[in-house]
């Protein structure tokens, strides 16, 4: 049996060697990216089993990824732990769930240990400790950077501009403060930067502080168009070069890797505006596999240039990207979940089953058709690169 298994695993090996060659992908870069990914969904599991562990739940499958197991082992309480095939995901199945994706089976419900025997506070502690759990993960890296290296610090200042840029052109010269965009408060470098590149080739009302008055002005960013992906991001054409780098203490740190959570969660949220408005930038969405690719190269670029600070910021991101999507009311996502249960707290009754199973199904069958579509994107934009 072991023997076989073996065979079965090289042969799964060898497919994907096969398939990244026919599409010229470098397999070292993609497989580390892979293995990153599986690492902040395990984080992600993690936060539910040990919630259902304090809360009585027994779980009875802990995987990383889905599909066919590839090799696991049972613990002392009789879980599962186990890798899967696709490493696109990943789930924790408790008892009383119908199958991976969490869809409450109500005949369990009474059952010792079951999902549907927990309390209504139990269920809802379960779900959110996946985000949760990405969250701490994502702030603690951010907080540890923070602490021994340091964080850059920039004033929203013009030192200087690209001569014949977005900045010049609309009048702003060196000494202007930036105050706002769009009506959002701008205290650093880094959060203009942030905004402007969301924004290529869009008009923008801006704040801005000269000689001690406030005055508006409005500029459109110019356009860049990334070589290789074909990604593009806004410009200016703003020089600052007053900025530092600050070591901070352990709340200082805490606090700023807070902010930071908080900053990449609304640049999260206007993307997702962007989406559904139809006004996403070109290479702004990407599925798992562009994912992995993105952290696969970071990872190799890290060993090569021992650039280790910017590749675990990277993770850092990654992580609340992943606890934030998993809290929208999207059905088979936790927010569904917590929705489902708020929904439950007001009506002071669960919804029938036959109703919240109609509504996940519905929910899962978006969201795979959604991850096979950028799926479809990613390697188009690979076969089509001109790098």
């Amino acid at each position: 049996m072991d023997s076989q298994k073996g065979k079965i695993n090289a042969g799964f090996c060898d497919l994907y060697h096969w398939i990244f060659a026919i599409f010229d992908m470098d397999f070292s870069v993609i497989m580390s990216g892979v293995g990153i990914v599986a690492l902040i969904v395990f984080v992600h599991e993690w936060g539910h089993f040990w919630a259902a562990r304090r809360s009585g739940v027994y779980v009875e499958v802990f995987s990383v990824g889905f599909g066919k197991e590839l090799f696991g082992w049972n613990d002392r309480f009789g879980t599962r732990w186990r890798f899967s095939v696709i490493p696109l995901g990943g789930y924790v199945r408790m008892r009383g769930d119908k199958d991976p994706t969490g869809i409450p089976d109500p005949d369990q419900s009474h059952e010792k240990g079951s999902f549907m025997g927990a309390t209504l506070g139990q269920r809802a502690f379960i779900v959110a400790m996946g985000p949760i759990a990405n969250f701490i993960l994502g702030i603690a890296i951010f907080a540890i950077v923070f602490m021994t290296i340091g964080k850059p610090i920039a004033p929203p200042v013009v030192d200087d501009l690209v001569k014949d840029g977005a900045a010049e052109q609309a009048g702003l010269i060196p000494g202007d403060r930036i105050i706002s965009i769009n009506a959002y408060r701008i205290t650093d470098f880094n959060d203009l930067r942030m905004l402007v590149a969301e924004n290529p080739g869009r008009e923008l009302t801006m704040v801005i502080k000269r000689d001690g008055r406030e005055m508006d002005m409005s500029i459109t960013p110019s356009v860049i168009t990334e070589e290789c992906s074909g990604a593009q991001y806004g410009q200016l054409g703003v020089i600052n070069t007053s900025g530092e780098i600050n070591t901070l203490g352990f709340g200082q740190s805490v606090v700023a890797a807070g902010k930071e959570s908080y900053l990449l969660s609304m640049a999260m949220l206007r993307g997702l505006g962007r989406l559904v408005t139809g006004q996403a930038n070109k290479g702004e969405m990407g599925g798992p596999v562009k994912i992995a690719e993105i952290t696969g190269a970071a990872a190799k670029q890290a060993v090569e240039e021992r650039g280790f600070v910017r590749f675990f910021l990277l993770i850092a991101a990654l992580s609340i990207n992943l606890g934030f999507i998993n809290l929208l009311p999207v059905p088979a996502l936790d927010g569904g979940h917590l929705t489902f249960f708020g929904l439950e707290a007001i009506m002071r009754r669960p919804l029938t089953p036959a109703f919240q199973e109609w509504i996940m199904r519905i929910g899962i069958a978006f969201l795979l058709s959604l991850i096979l579509l950028v799926t479809v994107f990613d390697i188009f934009s690979w076969v089509t690169s001109p790098c």
